[in-house]
């Protein structure tokens, strides 16, 4: 268990010394909602995007709802703001869906949560289209401290973007590193950093229900 948690370090390590095409933060453990429980929330970040030139900002609130069978589907809709450094900013609107499954979920013999994640975003950007499709593996740990609970995540994620809005399409590789702040069963916030040669930041606050 520990070669397997130092080589998941070691690849979040790797992967964040190439180019990245950041689009969002995930703003998820590796752990699943139970069936039938839902999880609704807002999420804002800003990143950096340095092979298409832009800054950008988004914001969107999101569902997640518990399929069973350690599987979850959330659903977004918000907006993004593209500050370019050559030529006008653009306002445009997204929505986007994900899946994420569960591999192992946490035991006395398995101290950790793992799970994989993909999803599919698209935006409508000065009548343009841009796409988004995303790949993660994440591991995650939960811990108690005083009266709230503390849940480190990261992993490795894959995008490819592409669409008319953007000269070409690219595919890139970078790390997650973030946090999920638990203050009672229902109510909690998050931070999340995805870093590469770009990098994109972002908090969100979430109600479990």
């Amino acid at each position: 268990m520990k070669r397997l948690i130092f080589l998941l370090c070691f690849l979040i390590f790797i992967v964040s010394a190439h180019p990245a095409s950041a689009m969002y933060n995930r703003f998820t453990t590796a752990q699943s909602l139970n069936q039938g429980q839902m999880e609704s929330g807002i999420s804002a970040g800003y990143g950096d995007d340095g092979d298409y030139d832009y800054n950008y900002f988004y914001l969107y609130p999101y569902l997640r709802y518990g399929l069973g069978y350690l599987l979850e589907i959330e659903g977004k809709i918000g907006v993004i703001s593209v500050d370019k450094r050559v030529g006008s900013d653009d306002i445009g609107i997204l929505g986007g869906v994900q899946l994420k499954y569960q591999i192992i979920k946490e035991t006395n013999n398995i101290p950790i949560d793992i799970a994989v994640a993909g999803g599919y975003t698209v935006h409508i950007i000065n009548l343009q289209s841009l796409n988004d499709f995303n790949f993660s593996a994440l591991v995650s740990k939960s811990f108690d401290v005083n009266k709230f609970k503390i849940t480190p995540y990261g992993g490795p994620e894959i995008t490819y973007t592409s669409g008319s809005y953007v000269s070409e399409g690219k595919a890139d590789i970078f790390g997650i590193l973030g946090a999920s702040f638990a203050f009672t069963e229902s109510l909690s916030a998050g931070a999340e950093l995805k870093l590469g040669t770009d990098w994109v930041t972002g908090v969100n606050l979430k109600i479990r229900f």
